[in-house]
C-alpha cells in the first residue's frame, strides 16, 4: 500500500477496536487486504472476526495533521506528533471496551512522552508545533498532544528534571481520557450545555482519575494530576473548588497548558483565540485562576517558542485592559515580551471623531514597570488602524 506525502499512517490494535468507531482511512491488515472501510461505523461482527482470524493490529492512512502557526523549523519531529495520536486513540478504543478497570499500554504512552522531553531538549532553539484540527474528530488527540508538549516545555522552563517532566507529560497526554465516557452529544455540541449537561461534563476530572485508578499503571501523583486539573489556584474550579493548599504543582501546570490549547483551538462552539489574546487572559488571571510564579515564567518562555516574530512588534496598535490604545515603540527586555513599551494616545473619557481621544501628547508607558497595565489584544482590523494612523498624523 502507497501513503501519499500528505498522508500518516496510523496503527490500532484491534483489542482497541470497538463497534460504532469511525476510521479516517480505509484499514488494512498486515497482509495489505482491506478490512475496515473508511468514513463508516465499524460492525461489532467485523472486529470480532478480526480477533478470530489473529490480525492483532490494522492500519490506515489519513490526512497528515496540520500544526496552528508555520514554522520554519519545529520542536517535535513529525514522526513523535503521529505515535502519539495513535496512542491517544488506543486509549480511546480501550476505554470504551474496557472500562474503568483498562490497563494501559504504558511502555508506549512512555516512549511518546520520553520521545517528546528529548525533542524539546534537543530542539531548544526551534519553536514548538502545536497541531491543529482539520474536523471536531481530532479536537480529542491534537489536544491531548499539545496539552503534553506544552507541560513538558513549561515544566523544563521551571526547571523540573526527571521523574517529574515525565509525569507532566504523561498527565498531559492522559488529563482528558474521562470524556472518553461522556456522550459524543454533549462533547461535540455547538449550543450551550443545559444544567444537567454541564453537570456531567464537569466530572470528566472524576471520571479519568477512576479510569487511571482502576489501571493501577500510573500511580497516585498522575491520577490526582489529572483529577484536579480543572481547579483554580484561589478556589472556584471543579469539580471540587479546591484552592492551590489542596492541589498538585503538577496540576496547576496541566492547567495552565490545557486552557491555553482550549482558548486556541477551535471548538463546534467558538472560534480559536489568536494566541496574542490567549496570553492576556492569562496576564489577568495570574494569581486568582493560575499560579502566578507558573503564569509568569510561562508568559515569559511561550511568546518566543511559539511565534517566530514578535506578537507585538514595534508600531503595531493594542487595546490595553485600561481601555486605552497605544502603539508599541520598543522592547526593554526582548521583542518576544508581552511587555513592551507603549505609547498611550488614546484615553476613555474625551471624545474626537467619535471616539476617545487624549487631549494632548500620547503617554509613554514601559509595561514591564506598571503592573497595573497589560495588552488586552493586537489591534489587526484595517479600517480602526487607518483611523489611528490619521489622528498620530493630525489629520
Amino acid at each position: 500500500m502507497d501513503y501519499r506525502a500528505d498522508a500518516m499512517k496510523v496503527e490500532i490494535y484491534t483489542n482497541f477496536l470497538y463497534p460504532g468507531m469511525i476510521l479516517k482511512g480505509d484499514g488494512f491488515d498486515e497482509h495489505e487486504n482491506k478490512v475496515i472501510e473508511k468514513d463508516m461505523p465499524i460492525p461489532g461482527k467485523v472486529i470480532e472476526d478480526l480477533k478470530k482470524r489473529g490480525v492483532q493490529k490494522i492500519h490506515y492512512s489519513r490526512t497528515k495533521l496540520k500544526i496552528k502557526k508555520n514554522l520554519t523549523s519545529s520542536m517535535v519531529s513529525d514522526k513523535h506528533l503521529e505515535k502519539a495520536v495513535s496512542i491517544i486513540e488506543d486509549i480511546q478504543g480501550l476505554i470504551k471496551n474496557e472500562g474503568t478497570s483498562s490497563r494501559f499500554q504504558t511502555a508506549e504512552i512512555e516512549l511518546v512522552v520520553n520521545n517528546f522531553i528529548s525533542d524539546i531538549r534537543q530542539n531548544s532553539d526551534a519553536y514548538l508545533n502545536l497541531l491543529d484540527i482539520y474536523d471536531l474528530d481530532d479536537y480529542t488527540y491534537t489536544h491531548s498532544v499539545n496539552v503534553s508538549a506544552i507541560s513538558i516545555l513549561l515544566g523544563l522552563s521551571l526547571g523540573m528534571e526527571g521523574d517529574k517532566i515525565k509525569i507532566l507529560g504523561i498527565a498531559g497526554l492522559l488529563h482528558d481520557i474521562g470524556k472518553t465516557l461522556i456522550s459524543e452529544k454533549i462533547i461535540e455540541k455547538a449550543t450551550p450545555l443545559t444544567e444537567e449537561e454541564w453537570k456531567i461534563l464537569k466530572n470528566h476530572p472524576v471520571f479519568g482519575y477512576n479510569i487511571l485508578k482502576g489501571s493501577n499503571c500510573f500511580g497516585p501523583v498522575v491520577e490526582n494530576t489529572v483529577l484536579f486539573h480543572h481547579e483554580n489556584f484561589m478556589g472556584g474550579g471543579y469539580p471540587f473548588g479546591i484552592n492551590k493548599e489542596k492541589q498538585t504543582h503538577f496540576s496547576q501546570v496541566i492547567s495552565i497548558a490545557d486552557v491555553f490549547d482550549a482558548m486556541t483551538s477551535k471548538r463546534p462552539y467558538k472560534e480559536a483565540v489568536p494566541f496574542a489574546e490567549s496570553f492576556a487572559y492569562f496576564m489577568d488571571n495570574s494569581g486568582k485562576k493560575f499560579n502566578p510564579a507558573y503564569a509568569q515564567i510561562f508568559l515569559r518562555d511561550m511568546a518566543r517558542k511559539l511565534n517566530e516574530e514578535p506578537i507585538y512588534p514595534e508600531n503595531a496598535f493594542v487595546l490595553l485592559n485600561t481601555g486605552e490604545i497605544a502603539y508599541i515603540v520598543g522592547h526593554r527586555m526582548s521583542q518576544f515580551t508581552l511587555r513592551p513599551i507603549v505609547n498611550i494616545f488614546l484615553s476613555p473619557g474625551t471624545k474626537d471623531r467619535g471616539i476617545d481621544k487624549l487631549t494632548k501628547h500620547p503617554i509613554q508607558v514601559d509595561l514591564e514597570g506598571d503592573f497595573t497595565r497589560f495588552i488586552v489584544k493586537r489591534i489587526m482590523d484595517e479600517s480602526q488602524i487607518e483611523v489611528f494612523n490619521r489622528i498620530l498624523n493630525g489629520s
